[in-house]
Parts: structure tokens; C-alpha cells; sequence
């Protein structure tokens, strides 16, 4: 495959993995968390696990309203449909190899988010989110 590379600033996915590679079974990323990277929105997918392996750094996440701070070789697995949350706290990066299983439009849904926030234009990153609610679904903020 060819590598993808997608890297806004705070956020660096590069794909190691594709649907393509792995028959639809497992979408891999490698992800490198910045410095005190923002905190995305609280989500959830609702036909898919993920895996996590905290290979560097530190990381705070949020699962079904538990926090943790995990740290290198830690190894959390969010179930399908858990609301979840994790963002790089410390002051150096923090690099974490992502799964998602089954891939089903992981790959292409990160390219077009990618795409249209690069526009600033909050409402192309609102269509992308709306089409792609197999693999990403907005969830209820925790308190």
C-alpha cells in the first residue's frame, strides 16, 4: 500500500494497515498524540472495537465516563458503542498504534475529516461527520 500521512498540527495518522490490506478486517494507524494535543469531541462508533498500544508518552483517555492515564505498553480496547476521549497531556509527544476492527470506511473517513478541516468551514466537517455515521457517531458530552 501506499502510505497515507495525515497531519494537522496537534495529530499526525499515518496508516500502517488499510481495509484494502486486510480484506476489510483491520484498519492500523500510527499515531502520534502532540504535546498537550486538543481534546477531541466525545465519540463513539458504533459497529466497531478499537485497540490501542501505548508505544511512547503519555495519554489521558475517557471511556464510558472513566478517566485513565495510560502510559508506553499499555493496552485499552474500546468496545463498540463505549463514548470515548483521548488526547496527549504531557510535554512530549506520545505515539500509540490504533486499531480498528472491522475497518469498514475508517481509512476513507479520516482522509475526508482531514480534508474539510483543512477548509476552516465548520459545516463541511459537519457533512463528512453525517456521512460517515456507520464509523464515527457525535456522542453526549461527559460532565
Amino acid at each position: 500500500m501506499d502510505t497515507d500521512v495525515l497531519d494537522d498540527g496537534n495529530l499526525r495518522l499515518e496508516f500502517t494497515i488499510t481495509g484494502e490490506d486486510s480484506q476489510g478486517r483491520l484498519h492500523e494507524m500510527r499515531a502520534t498524540y502532540r504535546p498537550g494535543s486538543t481534546l477531541p469531541i466525545a465519540h463513539l462508533h458504533p459497529n466497531q472495537t478499537e485497540h490501542f498500544t501505548v508505544e511512547q508518552g503519555e495519554m489521558w483517555c475517557r471511556v464510558d465516563g472513566v478517566e485513565t492515564v495510560l502510559r508506553a505498553g499499555d493496552t485499552p480496547d474500546v468496545p463498540a458503542g463505549s463514548v470515548h476521549q483521548m488526547r496527549n497531556p504531557g510535554a512530549e509527544d506520545a505515539v500509540v498504534t490504533w486499531q480498528t476492527r472491522p475497518a469498514l470506511r475508517t481509512g476513507e473517513f479520516h482522509r475526508r475529516l482531514a480534508d474539510a478541516r483543512r477548509t476552516g468551514d465548520i459545516a463541511a466537517v459537519l457533512e463528512v461527520v453525517a456521512e460517515y455515521a456507520d464509523v464515527f457517531v457525535v456522542a453526549r458530552q461527559e460532565p
